[in-house]
Parts: C-alpha cells; sequence; structure tokens
C-alpha cells in the first residue's frame, strides 16, 4: 500500500466584487493548497452528501452539491517513483458569474492538476 505523498485542494470563489481594477473573474480566484485536513473534510462532507454527477472529465466524476451553488470532485493518483496524491476540486458559482462554464472551469483546474503531477519527481 502506497501512502498519499502529495495533496493538492483546489478552490474557486466565482468573485461578486472587482479587485485591483482586474475584470471580476473565476481565473483571479482560483486557491491551491496542500492541506491534508481540508482534504479529509472534504471526502467526509462529500461522503455523506453525493451530490447530483454532472460530467466527467479525464476520469474525474465532477458533482454538484444538493443544497448550494458548489460544485466538486475528487481523485487519487499514482505519481512517479511509487508517490501517491490526492486532489480535491471545490468551485462555488454566485450570481455574477452565472455564465461561467464549469466544465471550462473544471477543465484548467484539472489540466493544472496533472501539469503539477509531472513535475514530481
Amino acid at each position: 500500500m502506497t501512502a498519499i505523498t502529495h495533496v493538492h485542494n483546489y478552490t474557486v470563489r466565482c468573485p461578486h466584487y472587482q479587485q485591483n481594477d482586474k475584470q471580476a473573474s473565476w481565473q483571479n480566484h482560483i486557491e491551491v493548497n496542500h492541506s491534508c485536513e481540508i482534504a479529509l473534510d472534504r471526502i467526509t462532507k462529500w461522503h455523506n452528501n453525493a451530490g447530483s454527477k454532472l460530467f466527467e472529465i479525464d476520469g474525474i466524476t465532477i458533482r454538484k452539491a444538493d443544497k448550494e451553488e458548489a460544485y466538486f470532485a475528487m481523485q487519487s493518483s499514482r505519481l512517479k517513483h511509487d508517490g501517491h496524491g490526492l486532489v480535491t476540486f471545490k468551485v462555488y458559482l454566485d450570481n455574477c458569474c452565472q455564465d461561467a462554464s464549469v466544465n471550462d472551469i473544471m477543465t484548467h483546474l484539472i489540466q493544472d492538476y496533472q501539469q503539477r503531477c509531472e513535475k514530481i519527481s
């Protein structure tokens, strides 16, 4: 059994405000952290509230939360040199970003995660 050696948690909060004269966009509000506690909290929460399956990208199932405008996904990955990764994704959409595409956001985040995994040696 391989231990989890890398944890990535992505959070996107579609803003309802404009920051530093930049156009309000989900791309300006991507957070990435490596907290095991956040990953475990998300897994526990999502296990109890599986939400509704929306679609899949590269084998990752994206779900919509039942009680909020939030979308989530998680996956474990085998990495080079017998490593093992765990990734969680959470996307919050508010009223300003109704035309934001969850598919586009998740595609961007998954590609970023895959690039980070390729860099792990």
